[in-house]
């Protein structure tokens, strides 16, 4: 949600926000920032200084929630960081990235200019939310590009929540260095899972999509050294068209060199960014892409590797395959094709992305 406050014109800052008195009065006691909405106003406390007497914002903000999390700009822009009621939180570090894949569904220009969110800053919205969060992500780009300031925010995460769960996304390269397999390990949250993509069973394929060259030596690497530290990972595998015809060896290859991984997880992709500008090259139909998918998810299964579906429509995955399946896609980016509405199973259905949905040629069909 974004809201403009008309009579605000003060420093950039991260506030919570309060519907009733008693939260209120907890966060006057905790001594954090936060706006207040009553029936006829907003306040910023604890300055107690009025910010809008708008109707229409104040009936806006009303159907948020004690506790979400806000960033209030200079010029009075009010844009939701976190969402209490809701459990796909996370905290973004930072647009760069050391790899270039060719499917990703962030632009080039991101990935080489994106923006970074000072650590000082992701510390301070961390400050602002509850300790019960059950569950909140890392993610970027590459979080790890903005240096080892990063365990400062680790440390402030793990201090703070010491029973949510995190996920942290990242293409593993950095913790083929030792000292950074130490930090983590040291700094990181108890609770915490690191998500890798794996992207092909050789340098030539890894490296093709990633466009950077030893990163396939690096991931790897940097996973077994996570594993025998004792860290807890999740291995990601995105099919496009460049590694379909290797997604069996890749998940032969999880089962034999790094089978104590806790679980994989096979991705439909997202047409956005990198993937949208290459879709001659990488865009693959959801029924192709499950079947490969449906293929890996036997291997790891028989090897004893949990597995788990994201982003597939259940309408292009075989029934027998339906429990593996997650609905993974955000609220904001999730949608539904015309034929879904008499599908008996759309309630249990994880639907499409917005940025894939012109993709799909007829594809989607109703379970009836």
């Amino acid at each position: 949600m974004i809201v403009k406050l008309e009579n605000y014109h003060g420093k950039y800052k991260i506030v919570s926000l309060a519907l009733n008195q008693t939260v209120r009065e907890e966060l006057l006691k905790d001594e954090i920032e936060f706006v207040y909405i009553s029936e006829n106003d907003i306040r910023l406390y604890p300055e107690d200084v009025v910010v809008s007497k708008d109707k229409n914002i104040i009936e806006k903000l009303r159907n948020a929630h004690d506790y979400d999390v806000y960033e209030l700009w200079e010029n009075g822009k009010f844009s939701e960081y976190y969402d209490d009621s809701s459990l796909d939180n996370y905290f973004f570090v930072t647009g760069k990235c050391n790899s270039n894949c060719v499917m990703c569904p962030s632009p080039d220009i991101s990935r080489q200019k994106g923006r970074n969110t000072s650590v000082d800053t992701l510390i301070e919205i961390a400050k602002h939310i509850p300790t019960d969060a059950p569950h909140l992500t890392i993610t970027g780009g590459e979080p790890f590009m903005v240096g080892p300031d990063i365990f400062r925010f680790l440390e402030f995460l793990r201090a703070k929540f010491e029973c949510t769960d995190f996920l942290l996304l990242t293409n593993g390269r950095i913790f083929a260095v030792d000292s950074y397999v130490e930090r983590f390990v040291e700094k990181s949250p108890k609770n915490s899972i690191v998500a890798i993509p794996i992207h092909g069973s050789t340098a030539n394929i890894h490296d093709m999509i990633t466009q950077s060259n030893g990163s396939f030596n690096q991931t790897k690497i940097g996973i077994k050294k996570l594993l025998k530290a004792g860290i807890h990972v999740e291995l990601r595998i995105v099919v496009n068209r460049l590694n379909k015809d290797d997604i069996h060896n890749i998940a032969q290859m999880i089962s034999d060199e790094l089978s104590e991984v806790d679980y994989v997880s096979i991705m439909a992709m997202e047409m956005t960014g990198s993937a949208r500008v290459n879709q001659d090259k990488v865009w693959i139909s959801y029924v192709d892409a499950a079947q490969v998918a449906e293929d890996a998810a036997l291997v790891l299964i028989e090897n004893g590797i949990d597995v788990k579906l994201y982003n597939f429509p259940l309408c292009t995955v075989k029934k027998e395959y339906w429990t593996l399946c997650e609905k993974s896609i955000s609220p904001d980016k999730v949608r539904y094709a015309e034929t879904c509405e008499n599908c008996k199973m759309r309630n249990a259905c994880g639907g499409v992305f917005a940025g894939t949905m012109s993709m799909e040629k007829g594809e989607l069909r109703a379970i009836i």
